[in-house]
């Protein structure tokens, strides 16, 4: 498959997947099963006049194996992406501690000395929740808005001069803090570049494939075309859930930034109002 080919095919996807998740759904079970059944009748339009009892016993034990590789490879992506949006959302929770724990220990190192720095931080919570997250989900790129919001922050905090112990450790620990979110920022800029690999859209399709044909000992009546399709039907759901937790930030399964929006109040708030 070419370069052209497989933006097609991901473009197709995504139209699909931004259309409705039922909708999602019910186009890749859909396309599965008539894969599926195109792949049985054709195999058994080629092979089944010359089927025998050792064909029989062959494809069975083909089908096995197939089947059982098929589900494997479908189960350790499945598990990457789970993975993967947990990591996500996990990052996204403790980047939010880190903000909120800063700003309220700005405010006990010196509540009117570290009065613009914290609201560089609540900037920083309103960029990601208003402006970083969509363009997460349209353009998979972080907000420069935030950017400069970590930035004056972090210098900010490098800039303050402690006058006691105290004040020196709050110091240590904010900047610790800070320096960590720049790393969790990343950490959720990569996850949502990696994607599903075009590899393995296609030997999932070439699994159901090779599965679904090598049942053409099997005649075509309707307890077998039933079976068959379940099997389908069942695949083609499993890679659409594939798919959609593949792209955390876009519909039909996005990470919403709950940390964000709970610490989004109050002082944090009242320093960076929400835009109109």
């Amino acid at each position: 498959m070419g370069q052209a080919g497989i933006r097609g095919a991901g473009a197709v996807i995504e139209t699909v997947l931004r259309v409705s998740a039922g909708f999602g759904a019910l186009a890749f079970v859909l396309a599965t099963i008539a894969v599926s059944l195109g792949s049985y009748g054709l195999t058994r339009a080629l092979f089944s006049l010359r089927a025998d009892r050792g064909q029989t016993e062959l494809a069975s034990s083909i089908v096995v194996r197939i089947s059982a590789l098929h589900a494997l490879i479908l189960a350790l992506v499945f598990a990457q992406e789970i993975v993967n949006v947990r990591d996500i959302k996990t990052a996204t929770a403790r980047e939010a501690v880190l903000v909120g724990d800063t700003f309220y220990d700005l405010r006990r190192y010196d509540d009117a000395g570290t009065r613009e720095i914290r609201a560089e931080l609540a900037r920083y919570t309103r960029a990601v929740l208003y402006v970083e997250w969509p363009g997460l989900a349209r353009d998979k790129a972080l907000s420069e808005d935030a950017w400069a919001a970590w930035e004056a922050a972090y210098a900010g905090t490098l800039s303050l001069a402690p006058t006691d112990g105290r004040q020196e450790a709050l110091k240590d620990l904010m900047i610790g803090q800070v320096r960590e979110v720049s790393g969790l920022r990343r950490q959720r800029e990569n996850a949502g570049l990696s994607g599903v690999h075009t590899l393995f859209l296609i030997a999932a399709a070439t699994g159901v494939v090779l599965t679904s044909a090598a049942f053409f000992t099997h005649p075509p009546n309707m307890q077998n075309l039933f079976l068959l399709s379940a099997f389908s039907a069942y695949t083609g759901l499993v890679i659409f859930f594939i798919v959609a937790f593949a792209d955390p930030y876009r519909p039909p399964a996005p990470v919403e930034p709950i940390g964000f929006e709970r610490i989004y109040a109050g002082e944090i708030r009242a320093l960076a109002p929400p835009p109109d």
